[in-house]
């Protein structure tokens, strides 16, 4: 029996495509991808058909190109979900600038690439606003009542005992009052610089601005007045006195300061000659202002 060879519509011409080959006595070979599948047919145009449709299943069964369409868009979507990939980097860390990878996305929109930074300027500190000078307050008292107090000044200043004036700051008083116990000399900057010796002073101040200020003060002596001293009785029987000529002291007093013994009257006050003498009471005598003057005075009975 003659054997008829028919080609399918499956054939790919002479090379490795699938074909079917029939022959008289109901056998018929199948090449499919260079493999022979014998099966039994039967010489009618049913059973050429049938044996047709078997192959192309046992066809697609082998090859599954559905499966190869899909791994080229597997590999396109991840060449376009990552990028094309840099050498010698994982593609497990390739990303986006700006974006972390991450396994699953919030979002399906696609993440808009981050503008670039540019760098921010360095906060400069604001200048500090100049502020209003403080308005100056009142002056002190003081300071007004040094800077006063000129030459020629007479004041109600005087040692109240225990070498401390009794005034903080001069008050300036009429010259010819009682109460008048010092007069201003010189002015300077400092109490070093007055005069040194019996019945002066001199009285330093330092002011608000750190300036210094000092009045040279002289004692202003008057027959009546009292100061305290410490008199002594000598061999001749005479009384040597010590007094403390810029003090002024109640002559009526029964107490002085610590280191005195008496209390001495002004009987007068000189600028040459001697002083009176009296039958009842020694008479002792001070000069003072380095010579200038000098003080007469009698113990007070107490």
């Amino acid at each position: 029996m003659n054997s008829a060879r028919t080609d399918g519509p499956g054939r790919e011409g002479a090379g490795g495509g699938p074909h079917i080959s029939a022959r008289a006595d109901g056998r018929a070979t199948i090449t499919v991808a260079g493999r022979d599948i014998n099966t039994t047919y039967f010489v009618s145009a049913s059973s050429a058909v049938l044996a047709v449709l078997l192959a192309l299943v046992v066809l697609l069964g082998m090859w599954q190109p559905w499966q190869g369409t899909a791994a080229a868009g597997d590999r396109k979507s991840t060449e376009t979900a990552g990028g094309p990939q840099v050498p010698g980097a994982s593609a497990a860390t390739t990303a986006h600038p700006g974006q972390h990878p991450s396994a699953e996305e919030d979002s399906e929109e696609p993440e808009k690439p981050e503008t670039p930074q540019t760098p921010q300027h360095r906060e400069t500190s604001p200048s500090p606003t100049p502020s209003a000078s403080p308005t100056p307050g009142p002056p002190d008292p003081a300071d007004v009542a040094f800077a006063r107090a000129g030459v020629g000044t007479c004041l109600d200043v005087y040692d109240a005992g225990w070498g401390r004036l009794n005034r903080e700051w001069p008050v300036p008083v009429d010259c010819g009052a009682g109460f008048a116990y010092s007069k201003v000399t010189m002015v300077t900057t400092y109490a070093a610089k007055c005069p040194t010796g019996a019945g002066r002073w001199g009285w330093g101040h330092i002011n608000d601005d750190g300036s210094s200020t000092a009045l040279c003060l002289d004692r202003v002596f008057a027959v009546g007045q009292c100061f305290p001293a410490t008199l002594s009785r000598q061999a001749d029987g005479t009384l040597r006195g010590d007094g403390q000529l810029f003090t002024v002291w109640g002559c009526d007093r029964t107490q002085v300061p610590h280191g005195r013994n008496a209390i001495m009257a002004i009987t007068a006050v000189l600028n040459s000659g001697g002083c009176p003498r009296r039958t009842d009471r020694q008479t002792l005598s001070w000069r003072v202002f380095d010579n200038a003057a000098e003080i007469c005075a009698v113990q007070t009975t107490r």
